[in-house]
């Protein structure tokens, strides 16, 4: 790691600055993780269809600045049969043209009435991906002060972001401070007005919010951050060394094998042949 200024790092770290870090077009990738957090009601310990947890965001260093979130575009993807599916980013996390969505939308602007149905096969969709400490999992005590990948969608990204703006009533706060911060409730119910065709129910987030308990970030063995700067070298290693891999997340080129395996799905859209 580069020589560190630890005055001048740990000595601000804003709402404004945390914001600016929130970006929905940051760049990311994809790796499979084990640490990743995905609380869901259709977990089996979810038996009343109600998840609950009490979190801390923790934010990463990179690139010799502070970072709150990773963001992606991604597509499980499979082929005009429903078949051979494959799970890829989409180059637009990248800031790059996006084939399955270009394919899609000149499905949809066909006047084939099946090639408009089939545009809707192809699904990209954005996701999110933060650290976080889990403070208290109802369903999962286990994870209680562990820390993990936290994958969420835009309506969570949403509240981050509203939370760190001012309004004509309310002072934005820094949800990833370094220091004391709001902790946040995952609270997430079946939304009994909306279901999935395939008839899964549907996810309401609208219970999910910045409580006003806070907390210092602990990490390794329940260390937590303080103003000296031996406990600052200290999260800066665990981040480096210890901590669950978000930088694997971030965005990396499509391999041949993977641009090969896109351009046949797609190819059976454009022939209705598999």
């Amino acid at each position: 790691m580069a020589e560190v200024n630890f005055n001048e790092l740990f000595g601000s770290f804003s709402a404004a600055d945390a914001l600016a870090a929130t970006e929905s077009k940051k760049k990311s990738g994809f790796s499979s993780n084990p640490d990743l957090y995905k609380p869901s009601i259709k977990d089996e310990k979810c038996t009343d269809q109600n998840y609950r947890a009490l979190i801390r965001f923790i934010p990463f260093f990179s690139e010799g600045k502070w970072r709150t979130t990773v963001t992606r575009w991604e597509c499980f993807l499979k082929d005009v049969n429903g078949e051979n599916g494959i799970f890829v980013v989409s180059p637009k996390t990248g800031g790059k043209n996006c084939p399955m969505r270009s394919l899609s939308y000149q499905l949809f602007k066909s006047e084939s009435a099946i090639d408009q149905k089939n545009s809707k096969k192809i699904n990209v969709y954005q996701q999110f991906y933060a650290l976080i400490e889990v403070v208290k999992d109802v369903q999962h005590p286990e994870f209680n002060g562990k820390t993990f990948i936290y994958q969420f969608g835009a309506k969570i990204n949403d509240k981050i972001e509203a939370a760190m703006k001012d309004t004509e009533f309310t002072e934005g706060f820094n949800p990833f401070a370094l220091y004391d911060a709001k902790l946040f409730e995952i609270n997430l119910v079946k939304d009994p007005t909306k279901k999935m065709e395939n008839g899964t129910p549907v996810t309401n987030y609208d219970n999910c919010k910045f409580t006003e308990k806070t907390a210092p970030i602990h990490f390794g063995e329940n260390q937590a951050l303080d103003r000296d700067v031996d406990s600052q070298k200290a999260f800066l290693a665990w981040l480096d060394k210890d901590a669950p891999k978000i930088s694997d997340y971030f965005w990396k080129e499509w391999d041949a094998e993977t641009t090969e395996k896109v351009n046949a799905i797609l190819a059976t859209y454009k022939s209705g042949y598999v």
